[in-house]
């Protein structure tokens, strides 16, 4: 499927951290997991609730996910021919490597255990271990990056799945097998026992590695009918099995989950050992909201956290085999973010069930957050990114405070510098493609708080009250701005009020493509900490295409121009035209990197 970027207002923190001849050696940190039923077990026959994340743009990279300019490169074949274009085929594999070497590395490991997991999805493409020049031969250095994403996992405690993500030819027409518009495995003979014989290296490989947690053999295959599926994933089955009899081999889901699994020309329903199949699981991916069951709210989880679990977990049932669910995300805020995501891995552990949720890691070109989450962190944003902001995401119907809507769970930050500081509080409402925005919002206020590294009271709202006339009724302390159509403003609005208002309020209006708003100047302390408060509600703007934006930047808005979230560009590399050094010193940056790690997700997955 097609993943977009960007990342979940929720409580946020910086985060400032700094092969073998045969198969791969077994420390014997970690006891070999298998099933039993539909359980996941360890080898004592304990049944273990895996829960983790995918290790997702390391081994086989999504270009959505990266902070590069990539302009006109949708996948990592692309970007691998405009590097050989450019700097020719060994200066490619060079910096092919940099990259792998410093995307993960230790730190990150630590920072997937602090959120209470123990296992991550690595996804792999196959050109990592087979040359497409040289197809049937292992590459010089075919297990060096996977080798050492097991040892460090392992090290903290962590097992790994190991996810062939793009097969030869590919087994879907998505950028993310690799090269988007393929999906020739299934019409070749060739790719088919090319992508046998990688199992095969792969199972070989890793028979002895107690750490691998078992074989997740195709990503969200696109297979022509369901039985060329399973002839082929029955075919790699039996390949694995002639090398490695102890690992769990995990099947991509059918129609029915499991259950009509079976030899191509006999049965075609039965449970695993009466198919002659030991030790396996089976694999779907759940995106409700987002592909599929309707807009992505708090209803549509909760709908799905019932009737849609519940008609799969038959299905998995029928079938006498565990469940991993590959790929999971809540994403936005509006369907509860962080809580729900909480709600989604204990309902699968309720059944049982591994799951791995997509992403643990997600860069983009503007750095910090918006409105959705696809990772675990991100790289922060550059200078003049607003200091705090607030965004209802084209919700329709939002009645809410700003605490819900900002980045930052209770709207905290921070000002720049030492000494006064001017910094304009500006809301923004608008609409586009001829539609509609009707918001109201009353009790705005910016106080001074404790600074984020002390202890919290029970109530920071004693501080300062830093806005004038947050309570509106009257324009004192407000200046209009427009950028584009005719927005509406009065101060003095008394109808529906937001949850929390009191008495009039600021409703700002208007159709057709428009935006404008509202600011004030506010005379902060460089270093001093802040807490940004207010309520709005949606009275009626198209679903969709309008929006209510919140922000506090360091320079005003001017009639006639947009006010965005700032001039944060991120990496200055490009792909198409940044030098060899450029780029290779760009790689290396990776592994000191800054990150803003999503800490309201961490707290409320390792909260009892």
């Amino acid at each position: 499927m097609v993943r977009r970027g960007g990342f979940l207002p929720g409580i946020l923190a910086l985060y400032l951290v700094s092969g073998f001849a045969e198969g791969a050696r077994d420390s014997g940190k970690l006891s070999l997991l298998s099933t039993r039923g539909t359980a996941w077990v360890d080898a004592s026959g304990n049944r273990i609730v895996l829960k983790g994340c995918n290790l997702g743009n390391w081994l086989l990279q999504e270009m959505w996910m990266h902070n590069m300019r990539t302009q006109g490169i949708p996948d990592q074949y692309t970007m691998e021919q405009v590097l050989t274009r450019r700097f020719g085929e060994a200066a490619k594999d060079r910096l092919m490597d940099t990259y792998r070497a410093n995307y993960i590395t230790a730190r990150d490991f630590r920072i997937i255990k602090s959120f209470g997991m123990n296992v991550v999805r690595l996804p792999i493409l196959y050109t990592l271990i087979e040359d497409d020049h040289q197809p049937y031969q292992l590459k010089p250095d075919a297990w060096k990056h996977i080798d050492r994403a097991v040892d460090l996992a392992e090290a903290e405690g962590i097992y790994v799945i190991l996810d062939l993500h793009g097969a030869p030819g590919g087994q879907s027409g998505e950028h993310h097998t690799g090269r988007e518009g393929q999906n020739h495995l299934w019409g070749s003979e060739e790719n088919r026992k090319r992508t046998i014989w990688v199992w095969q290296q792969i199972a070989k490989r890793y028979r002895d590695r107690t750490a691998v947690a078992g074989y997740d053999l195709l990503n969200e295959p696109s297979a022509p009918s369901e039985a060329e599926l399973r002839s082929l994933v029955l075919t790699i089955y039996r390949a694995i099995r002639e090398v490695d009899p102890n690992h769990t081999v995990i099947f991509p889901a059918l129609a029915d989950g499991f259950a009509s699994y079976g030899q191509p020309a006999g049965r075609l329903a039965g449970k695993p050992q009466e198919l002659g199949l030991a030790n396996v699981a089976v694999t779907t991916h759940f995106y409700p909201g987002l592909f599929g069951w309707g807009e992505p709210s708090v209803q549509t989880h909760e709908r799905w956290l019932t009737q849609g679990v519940s008609e799969w977990r038959q299905r998995v049932e029928a079938g006498g085999v565990p469940m991993l669910v590959g790929e999971m995300n809540v994403v936005l805020r509006a369907a509860d973010g962080a809580g729900m995501m909480r709600r989604s891995f204990d309902t699968y552990a309720g059944f049982g069930w591994a799951t791995t949720m997509w992403a643990y890691k997600v860069f983009s070109s503007e750095g910090g957050v918006s409105g959705g989450s696809w990772g675990m962190a991100t790289n922060p944003p550059g200078p003049g990114a607003p200091l705090v902001k607030a965004e209802t995401w084209s919700r329709k119907g939002w009645d809410c405070s700003f605490a819900d809507a900002c980045v930052g769970n209770d709207a905290r930050f921070t000002a720049p510098g030492r000494g006064p500081v001017t910094a304009y509080l500006v809301v923004k409402a608008g609409a586009s493609r001829g539609a509609k925005v009707d918001v109201v919002l009353d009790e705005v206020s910016v106080t001074t708080a404790r600074a984020a590294q002390q202890p919290r009271s029970s109530d920071d709202s004693t501080g300062k009250e830093m806005v004038t006339n947050g309570a509106f009724g009257a324009a004192d302390g407000w200046a209009q701005w427009h950028h584009a159509g005719d927005l509406s403003v009065d101060y003095h609005y008394a109808g529906d009020r937001p949850s929390g208002g009191k008495g009039e309020g600021l409703r700002l209006a208007g159709s057709g493509s428009v935006s404008g708003g509202v600011f004030q100047a506010l005379a902060l302390q460089g270093g001093r900490t802040y807490t940004l408060r207010g309520v709005f509600r949606d009275i009626g703007s198209s679903p969709d295409a309008a929006w209510l934006e919140v922000y506090l930047r360091t320079d005003p808005p001017v009639s006639g121009q947009d006010y965005t979230a700032g001039p944060t560009p991120g990496s200055q590399v490009d792909l198409n035209t940044s030098s060899l050094e450029e780029i290779e010193a760009y790689f290396r940056s990776l592994s000191k990197t800054s990150y803003l790690v999503y800490e309201d997700l961490r707290r409320r997955l390792i909260a009892k």
